[in-house]
């Protein structure tokens, strides 16, 4: 080949993005050493099925933020006028984004292939760059990418967004204005690539985007719709022990069920990496390295109030069971701002706590709830022994001047049934009650079902806002303040808070003999009489 036929060849070549991919960029590994950057097989899937709207939740150390840094600098470098942006969790994470380019760019004559080396030197030569700062690089060619916690006024033809699931746990107003700022302004034929890190369980700006793209799997999809792109932990190189299998019952029954239910064979020696690495990420282990998509949001949320949810889940206490139908069942409610209620029935049997049911509602009152307790006795064939309500219950309405518990009896509550516990001197105490019985509770399945909202998205289950009921993230230091967070599971776990200060107050004792002054006498260990007088009391 002559030299005209070998710059034609070169050429041709450098018109072509995956071998530029494939060949032009160098690269920091994972131990700091320069080198080529080559794709993964999870990167070649990722740039194969690419869509204009992705979502990546991923497992760590498999190089999708290197290789959507890397593939907006090409597009940059190659294409006039092209604005390609990256956000993450801080300034400084989103920065070092931008690293990742710069140093490609700045590394490129030093290829270590003599030829490549060539092709940057004249690149620098024909589009140089012309802005070079923390937060940005823009070329000659018009074309720019930039870093940021998020965008305003601009129009990126590229948007990668990473961590946005840690973004929406600790941030959600931050959240929201990314998807109504920065999402919104991406233009239909754009792309936009979410790479991150399930943070913060089912709900949340992040969650709405996972759950709509897991919906539209293996569906023909609008430039608008979601779609996803999942690679499990299993497929990293690294992550094995040679020589090594489980030791452990719960990682063989693990894998066991994983082959069962999805068809997954695991080789031994990722198996022991597993059961090793889980000693100490132990529940984080679903969002930094899941095995199935739905592993992505069974998470451990940050600044965990009910951390014991992990134990009952993974002892497979969220269940189908039959209520016991010889003990009676309590409700016990939040009465939320903007007429938003929530409600738990539950039932203290022998040396068990079963929370049976789980309901909540927004834009509801009295009625509502009275609706909810008549379906839960038509359900389970008993009256509701007793419906517990919050202190402020009681305070009166400015224009009616009715209290809540006049409109729930108006609305046919029998006031026999009805009690409203006295508020408590923190919030804590409470929390504390519902700590001590969760060692002892079973969840139903249908408490474990999200709730569709009326604009077609979905809200947390009862369950799930239990496990992500958290303490208070301070955006600034990173700390955690002992102050919960008011979001969308605080009224669920509020009212599960009623039911643990009826408890702990003595408030149950009739029914329970329950409390934790005295210990455990419960309702098996009730004179026979008693039992019955109070069954045909509150049964009617």
């Amino acid at each position: 080949m002559d030299n005209e036929e070998a710059l034609q060849a070169l050429a041709k070549c450098l018109k072509d993005r995956e071998w530029r991919l494939h060949h032009l960029y160098l690269i920091l590994d994972e131990e700091k050493n320069m080198v080529p950057f080559l794709l993964r097989q999870e990167q070649e899937s990722f740039l194969a099925n690419r869509h204009n709207r992705n979502i990546v939740p991923k497992a760590r150390k498999l190089g999708m933020s290197t290789l959507i840094v890397i593939e907006y600098l090409d597009d940059c470098i190659w294409n006039p006028n092209r604005l390609n942006s990256h956000i993450d969790r801080t300034r400084d994470d989103a920065e070092a984004k931008l690293d990742i380019a710069r140093f490609a760019w700045d590394k490129g004559p030093s290829h270590p292939n003599p030829g490549i080396a060539q092709i940057w030197k004249d690149l620098h030569q024909a589009n140089p760059r012309i802005v070079d700062n923390g937060g940005e690089m823009s070329w000659h060619n018009g074309s720019s990418q930039q870093a940021a916690i998020s965008l305003t006024g601009k129009t990126p033809l590229r948007l990668h967004i990473s961590e946005y699931g840690p973004i929406a746990a600790q941030e959600p107003a931050r959240a929201a204005e990314i998807k109504r700022g920065s999402i919104n302004s991406v233009p239909i034929n754009g792309i936009i690539d979410i790479e991150t890190t399930m943070e913060g369980g089912p709900f949340g700006e992040c969650y709405e985007i996972f759950s709509e793209a897991l919906e539209s799997a293996n569906k023909p999809l609008s430039q608008v719709e979601w779609r996803m792109h999942f690679f499990p932990w299993f497929h990293h190189p690294s992550y094995k022990l040679e020589g090594r299998k489980p030791e452990q019952t719960k990682t063989i029954d693990y894998f066991a069920k994983l082959q069962e239910q999805h068809s997954l064979t695991i080789p031994l020696e990722r198996q022991a990496w597993y059961e090793l690495t889980w000693k100490t990420q132990r529940e984080n282990m679903w969002s930094q390295f899941p095995s199935t998509p739905a592993e992505c949001v069974q998470v451990a949320t940050a600044g965990r109030i009910y951390d014991y949810m992990t134990t009952i889940r993974l002892n497979g206490r969220v269940r189908e069971f039959d209520h016991e139908r010889s003990y009676p069942i309590i409700t016990g409610w939040d009465i939320g701002v903007s007429d938003y209620m929530s409600g738990w029935a539950v039932q203290f049997a022998a040396k068990e706590v079963n929370w049976l049911h789980w309901w909540e509602g927004e834009g509801c009152g009295a009625v509502d709830v009275v609706n909810v307790i008549r379906g839960w006795e038509a359900l389970f064939g008993q009256k509701m022994a007793l419906n517990l309500f919050p202190h402020d219950a009681n305070h009166r309405d400015k224009g009616s001047a009715k209290t809540f518990t006049d409109t729930l009896r108006d609305a046919g509550l029998a006031s026999t049934t009805l009690r409203v516990i006295p508020i408590t001197s923190d919030v804590w105490m409470g929390i504390n009650y519902v700590r001590d019985l969760l060692p002892k509770s079973w969840f139903h399945q249908r408490c474990d079902q999200p709730r569709v909202m009326p604009n077609g998205s979905k809200s947390p289950s009862g369950v799930a806002c239990l496990e992500n009921y958290r303490k208070k993230p301070d955006a600034s230091s990173g700390t955690i303040s002992e102050i919960p967070v008011h979001d969308r599971t605080s009224h669920t776990a509020d009212a599960a808070r009623t039911i643990g200060e009826a408890w702990g107050g003595g408030h149950l004792s009739a029914f329970t003999k329950h409390t934790p002054e005295k210990g455990l006498e419960y309702w098996e260990n009730e004179p026979k009489r008693k039992r019955r007088g109070a069954i045909a009391e509150f049964r009617g």
